[in-house]
């Protein structure tokens, strides 16, 4: 293999993060919930589900993809979650719609933590090595750019086709996520290397608690308002119909923040751009929760810029630790892990709050929780996180 080679796997990856990260049908997810008659807790619920399928499946599956490679496990995912939004589109209740989510979470668990390895390892077989936070900033640019158009279209979609044909557009999206990992080429480390054991990994996991526990409360900071923001739009008085254009509109906006930001971490380094993340997620968290809706549905595109510079920076700054390739996409499992263990709990307990007391109180608490919950999480990985 050549490093031209590699070189076409990252631009393929960007294309890939684009159809993962397309989505029809999220814009108007909540609403068509809601219509289904679930409550808010059901929502969370039924995103547990979804959860617990991912916490079962996300070692072994990173496991495999570090024994059989990243190229089969990718296309294996996006496969699988074709197929998990097809059912979708003909589901009806409670427990259909969870069956759904079972089957998408089998196709995302394959997904997740292996195209970070990919990506990380194709960046350093193409030569490019010390680009690692460029190119993860350029895939989730990408991701968000196509999440953007996704759902400025998914608007006209709705209006002329239906809600539910938003889920055919996404099965479609994750086919070409398929084709697109046929023509990726195996990294060179995984031709070498195809050993995977948990156990072996132990000591790694272990010196990396703090830096995974950090990255949990982050990832899940940007997660959690997704299932929230239609609330407030709502509370807005923002018509529904509008709701593609705004959600367009975050994605752009967390487009824009993960292009640039490898150069805002070059100039605070690792600590200090954590501690810059842990305070725009809490600032956006109040200011979501203490403003009026009008300003309220303003200050959420906050969490879109928090979500931008996020992913690359976790993902960089998480690879570059892992000097083993054969525990690469086992170690990013685990840290997906922890975060997807963080929403089990804590989405049916912000569902319940936003159901009592509205979707306001459900952002002041979770941004009072995040805070201190970080505070300490970054405490925990002082030594961890390199200054400048």
């Amino acid at each position: 293999m050549t490093q031209q080679q590699y070189k076409r796997n990252l631009r393929l990856i960007n294309w890939l993060s684009a159809m993962n990260a397309s989505s029809f049908f999220v814009a108007f997810a909540v609403p068509f919930w809601l219509g289904a008659g679930l409550t808010q807790q059901k929502i969370y619920l039924l995103q547990g589900i979804f959860t617990v399928v991912m916490i079962v499946l996300e070692i072994p599956t990173g496991m495999i993809a570090d024994r059989v490679g990243r190229r089969r496990s990718l296309i294996a995912a996006g496969l699988l979650a074709s197929i998990g939004f097809g059912f979708y589109s003909l589901a009806h209740g409670f427990w259909q719609f969870a069956l759904a989510e079972t089957m998408l979470a089998l196709g995302i668990s394959l997904n997740s933590g292996t195209v970070q390895a990919m990506r990380h390892e194709s960046t350093i077989a193409s030569g490019n090595g010390e680009s690692g936070r460029k190119t993860a900033g350029t895939a989730q640019a990408y991701g968000m750019m196509a999440a953007a158009i996704s759902a400025a279209l998914s608007g006209i979609i709705v209006k002329y086709l239906g809600l539910r044909a938003t889920m055919l557009f996404d099965a479609g999206t994750y086919l070409l996520a398929t084709a697109i990992a046929f023509r990726m080429s195996e990294p060179p480390h995984l031709q070498r290397n195809k050993q995977a054991r948990l156990r072996t990994h132990l000591p790694l996991l272990i010196s990396l608690a703090g830096l995974i526990g950090l990255f949990a409360l982050l990832s899940e900071a940007t997660h959690i308002p997704v299932h929230l923001n239609a609330r407030i739009l709502q509370a807005a008085n923002i018509n529904v119909g509008w709701f593609g254009a705004v959600f367009a509109g975050l994605n752009i906006a967390g487009a824009i923040a993960a292009h640039s930001g490898h150069r805002l971490e070059d100039r605070l380094g690792e600590k200090r751009t954590a501690v810059m993340l842990v305070t725009l997620g809490f600032v956006a968290y109040l200011a979501t929760g203490l403003l009026p809706a009008g300003l309220a549905s303003i200050s959420i595109f906050g969490f879109a810029v928090m979500r931008g510079l996020t992913k690359p920076f976790m993902d960089h700054a998480l690879n570059s630790r892992i000097h083993d390739d054969s525990a690469r996409a086992t170690i990013n499992s685990c840290s997906t892990l922890v975060a997807r263990v963080l929403y089990l709990v804590a989405g049916p307990l912000i569902g319940g709050v936003v159901d009592s007391h509205g979707a306001q109180s459900g952002y002041l608490v979770t941004g009072i929780a995040f805070g201190a919950l970080s505070a300490g999480a970054l405490w925990a990985s002082r030594n961890l996180l390199e200054r400048r």
